[in-house]
């Protein structure tokens, strides 16, 4: 009984993180628009990839890369046995769009997270720019 209310506490620590790092990256959406490419290079590091069109300047940030899985085993007599198992690989393409060296809008892409908790495969990108 002790094992299963020490995994059960577990998961739920687990789960607390990832809901918390979607609340980060769902903020930086918000509280990065207006900042500086200086500044944004400064907490972010340098990005994966830069492109410009026209006026507007795009530059993206990979990060995450956590996977989540599940199995099931069952077994039916001594003999026979049956698994099934799923998992998911979560990663997270982030890509600031600057105007005249000020960003203007945060997309974020890829598999960034569960049904509760998306985007927080992107606070791993952006959890240093947004304000603690």
């Amino acid at each position: 009984m002790r094992n299963v209310i020490t995994v059960i506490l577990c998961g739920l620590m687990v789960a607390g993180c990832a809901i918390q790092r979607a609340e980060i990256a769902s903020r930086a959406q918000i509280e990065l628009v207006g900042m500086s490419k200086k500044d944004l290079l400064l907490c972010a590091g340098a990005p994966l990839r830069e492109e410009r069109a026209e006026d507007l300047e795009f530059l993206t940030f990979a990060g995450g890369g956590d996977s989540v899985g599940s199995a099931v085993a069952t077994s039916t007599s001594p003999n026979t046995a049956m698994a099934v198992s799923k998992s998911a690989h979560r990663y997270c393409e982030a890509t600031f769009v600057l105007k005249n060296g000020m960003v203007q809008k945060v997309n974020y892409q890829g598999r960034t997270g569960g049904l509760l908790t998306k985007g927080e495969q992107c606070a791993f990108i952006v959890e240093n720019c947004v304000k603690q």
